[in-house]
């Protein structure tokens, strides 16, 4: 009897299996895709999708806020400080209960004052400080002084009015020289808008002369 020898079964190469299976993963990642099943990255890229990406429209609500941590104003606030950079000034503003001629200027040697009957800081009205100017070489008491540069700033000029732990900012609209002695040399304490005025002697021209500074508020920081 004649045997016939068996041969060993042929394998297909490595390379045909590797073949298949690539295609077979991806008509399962196709499938898959088509079921909504895939994310819009396979390769650990996590960037949004190109559709997004492409987009030419984006609303106004999908911003983040872009006003920092600026907290609201804060309305009936007293006046505790007022800053000038341009003009190097940093001072204390005092609030006294009196409209006393007498009793305002004895605690003007102490710092500018804010007029009691004038708005606080936050509320509609306009805030009026005042403060001394001395042109005289040397003054012992620095605060005759307190205002010698107001007359010096230009429209569009930066004030901070700080109290409550808040910083009230004004943008210089003008500075005008009056005199007490004009009829029509008045200060506006209406509740129309926020404002903030400055008040100062203008010690070059008269003892009358004054230097009138009017400021619009431009936001709370």
């Amino acid at each position: 009897m004649n045997s016939t020898a068996r041969t060993p079964e042929q394998k297909p190469p490595f390379s045909v299996f590797l073949a298949a299976t690539v295609v077979i993963f991806f008509l399962s990642l196709s499938a898959a895709d088509s079921v909504g099943f895939v994310p819009d990255y396979i390769d650990g890229d996590s960037s949004a999708s190109e559709s997004v990406a492409n987009s030419e429209d984006v609303a106004l609500s999908s911003l983040p806020q872009l006003n920092g941590d600026t907290p609201p104003a804060v309305s009936g606030v007293a006046p505790e400080r007022i800053e000038i950079p341009v003009i190097d000034m940093d001072l204390p503003v005092q609030n006294i209960e009196s409209t006393d001629i007498q009793v305002l200027y004895e605690n003007l040697k102490n710092g500018p004052i804010r007029y009691v009957d004038s708005a606080r800081l936050g509320e509609d009205g306009n805030v009026l400080i005042f403060g001394h100017s001395s042109r005289l070489p040397v003054v012992r008491n620095q605060m005759y002084k307190a205002f010698n540069k107001i007359s010096e700033l230009k429209e569009g000029d930066t004030i901070s009015v700080s109290g409550g732990g808040h910083a009230y900012l004004y943008r210089v609209v003008s500075v005008e020289q009056k005199d007490i002695k004009d009829p029509t040399a008045v200060i506006d304490l209406g509740k129309e808008g926020k404002r903030l005025t400055l008040v100062t002697c203008d010690t070059l021209t008269g003892e009358t002369a004054r230097f009138v500074l009017t400021a619009t508020y431009v936001g709370t920081i």
